[in-house]
C-alpha cells in the first residue's frame, strides 16, 4: 500500500498484531500471518473532518482496538449464533442479520478502546469539528446491536 503506515502490537492475550492504515479506504490488519485487507468505512466516516494527523492516530488505534477486543467480539458473535440456534431460528436473513449485528458491536467495542485508551487526545482531535458523522456512527451501530438482540430474544 503507498503512503502507509504500519504498526505492530502486543495483544493481551499474547499474539502479535500489525495494523496497516494505508491512504485510500482500504486498510489491512491482523494476528500473527494472518493480515486480512478490509475497506475502511467506518474509520473513513468517524474520521471526517480531522487533521490527518490525528485521524491517522486516531485509526491506528480503531483498529489496534479490533485486534485488542477479538476474543469478545468472537465470544459475542458464538453467542449470538449459539441463541439463534437454540431457538430454531436458523435461516439465511438471520444468520447474515446477527454476522452484521455483531460487526455493529465490534465496531462499538474498537472506538471504545480508542476512546479510552487517551480520552484527552479524542476529545482535542474533535474540537471545532462536526458531531454528525460520530452520530450517524453511534446511532447506526446502536440500532444495528440492539436489532441483533431483538432476532436473538425473540
Amino acid at each position: 500500500m503507498k503512503n502507509s503506515k504500519k504498526t505492530k502490537v502486543r495483544t493481551w492475550y499474547g499474539l502479535s498484531g500489525t495494523v496497516i492504515i494505508g491512504a485510500g479506504l482500504m486498510h489491512k490488519s491482523g494476528v500473527e500471518n494472518l493480515i486480512i485487507p478490509h475497506p475502511a468505512v467506518v474509520n473513513w466516516l468517524l474520521r471526517l473532518g480531522l487533521l490527518e494527523n490525528s485521524a491517522i492516530s486516531l485509526r491506528i488505534n480503531h483498529e489496534i482496538g479490533h485486534l485488542q477486543s477479538a476474543p469478545l467480539a468472537v465470544l459475542y458473535t458464538a453467542m449470538n449464533y449459539t441463541a439463534i440456534v437454540a431457538a430454531s431460528q436458523v435461516n439465511l436473513f438471520n444468520l447474515i442479520l446477527v454476522f452484521i449485528c455483531t460487526h455493529a458491536a465490534w465496531e462499538i467495542m474498537s472506538e471504545i478502546f480508542t476512546i479510552v485508551i487517551d480520552p484527552q487526545f479524542y476529545q482535542k482531535s474533535y474540537q471545532g469539528v462536526s458531531l454528525v458523522p460520530r452520530a450517524i456512527f453511534w446511532l447506526s451501530t446502536i440500532s444495528l446491536t440492539l436489532m441483533g438482540w431483538i432476532i436473538v430474544l425473540l
